[in-house]
C-alpha cells in the first residue's frame, strides 16, 4: 500500500445530498481533530508530574504558564462531534478499515502479567514510571506500559494506548463499558493494535471513591478487568442514574467475577486499603485538566464521553497513522 493511500480512511456518505464516487471517497483522508478552548490551570496548578521509578510516588516541577496553556489544549480535544462526517463500515471496496496504516502490532500478552511473585501492584497510577509531563511533547508520558499493571489490557508494545478516565459511578462510563468497549477489544485489543489502560476517576461522591477501591481490591487478585464488566453491566441493570452500590453489591459482583480469595477482598475493602491510591489516582486526572467522566486520551487525543464507536475507530486509525510514521522515521 502507498504512503498516501495509508493516509486515507473510507467514510459513508449516505447522509449527503450528492454521493461522492468511489474513488473520491477512498482518497478522503485523515483530518486532524478541531481543538476546544478550556480554562488553563491555576497558578497552583501550573506544574509538571512525575513518578518516581516504582510509579506510585509524585513529585512537581514549576513550568510557564504559557506550556501548561499549549498542555492543556493539546490535551482537550472537541469529542462530542467526533472529526468525521458519517461513519465507517468493517471494509471499504474489500479492504479493510481497521489499521489502515499498516503499522505492526505488539506481540506482547493481553492480559496483565503479574509480578515475580504471582502478585499485582493494585497500588499504580499516574504516568509511565519515571516519566514526567513538561510540555505537550510529552503527553504519551501518560500511558504507563507496564506489563505487570493489572488495570492495563493488550500488549504492552501496542502501538496505541489508550487510556482511560473512568468512574464506576458514572451512567456515561457504564454506557461506554456497556456499549463500546467490548468491540474495541474484539478490533483491536486482541489485534495486538491497542492497550487499554483504566484511570480511577472517582468524582461522584464517597460511593465513587468505594467502588474504585473495591475495583482495586480485585486489581489485587489479577480480576480487575472481570470485576469492571461486571460492575458496569449491574450498573446499566439498575438504569440511567447513578447506581450507588452497597458494599454487599460489590462483594456479590467480586464474587461473580471470580475474585479468588473472597475474605482478602472483604477485609481490603472494609479496610481502606486503596483510599489512598484511589484519591492520588483521580488527582491525577484533575492536573491533566480532565474535570469529566468518562475521558479516554487515545494516543495523544482527548475524547470526551461515551461517543459512538465510529468515533474511537476514527481516533485510533489517525493514531496507528502516527505510530506508523513514527515507526517510518526509527523513532
Amino acid at each position: 500500500m502507498s504512503e498516501e493511500n495509508k493516509d486515507n480512511i473510507a467514510t459513508d456518505h449516505s447522509g449527503d445530498s450528492q454521493q461522492p464516487s468511489a474513488d473520491e471517497a477512498r482518497q478522503e483522508t485523515l483530518q486532524e481533530p478541531q481543538q476546544a478552548s478550556q480554562p488553563v490551570p491555576t497558578e497552583q496548578d501550573l506544574e509538571s508530574w512525575s513518578a518516581d521509578s516504582d510509579g506510585k510516588t509524585k513529585s512537581w516541577y514549576s513550568i510557564p504558564n504559557a506550556a501548561w496553556a499549549l498542555a492543556v489544549v493539546a490535551l482537550i480535544v472537541v469529542g462530542a462531534a467526533g472529526f468525521f462526517a458519517g461513519s465507517r463500515s468493517a471494509s471499504f471496496n474489500g479492504v479493510s478499515t481497521v489499521n489502515m496504516a499498516g503499522v505492526a502490532p505488539g506481540k506482547g500478552e493481553i492480559a496483565p502479567v503479574p509480578g515475580p511473585n504471582g502478585s499485582f501492584d493494585a497500588s499504580i497510577y499516574g504516568p509511565k514510571a519515571g516519566a514526567q509531563l513538561k510540555s505537550p511533547e510529552d503527553m504519551d508520558n501518560v500511558h504507563r506500559r507496564n506489563e505487570n499493571d493489572p488495570f492495563a489490557l493488550g500488549a504492552v508494545d501496542a502501538p496505541v494506548v489508550i487510556s482511560i478516565y473512568s468512574d464506576f459511578e458514572c451512567p456515561f462510563c457504564a454506557k461506554f463499558a456497556n456499549e463500546t468497549e467490548s468491540a474495541l477489544v474484539e478490533k483491536y485489543v486482541n489485534e495486538g493494535l491497542v492497550r487499554l489502560e483504566w484511570n480511577d476517576m472517582a468524582i461522584n461522591g464517597e460511593k465513587a471513591i468505594k467502588d474504585a477501591e473495591a475495583g482495586r481490591a480485585a486489581a489485587a487478585q489479577g480480576k480487575f478487568w472481570e470485576f469492571s464488566r461486571a460492575l458496569f453491566k449491574k450498573a446499566g441493570e439498575k438504569g440511567q442514574g447513578h447506581p450507588e452500590f452497597t458494599e454487599k453489591e460489590l462483594i456479590a459482583v467480586a464474587r461473580e467475577a471470580g475474585v479468588p480469595d473472597m475474605k482478602r477482598f472483604e477485609k481490603e475493602l472494609k479496610d481502606g486499603k486503596w483510599t489512598e491510591a484511589v484519591e492520588n489516582a483521580t488527582q491525577f486526572g484533575s492536573m491533566l485538566g480532565i474535570s469529566g467522566t468518562p475521558g479516554f486520551l487515545v494516543g495523544t487525543q482527548f475524547v470526551s464521553g461515551a461517543q459512538p464507536l465510529d468515533v474511537f475507530e476514527d481516533n485510533i486509525e489517525l493514531a496507528l497513522i502516527h505510530a506508523k510514521r513514527a515507526e517510518e522515521a526509527g523513532k
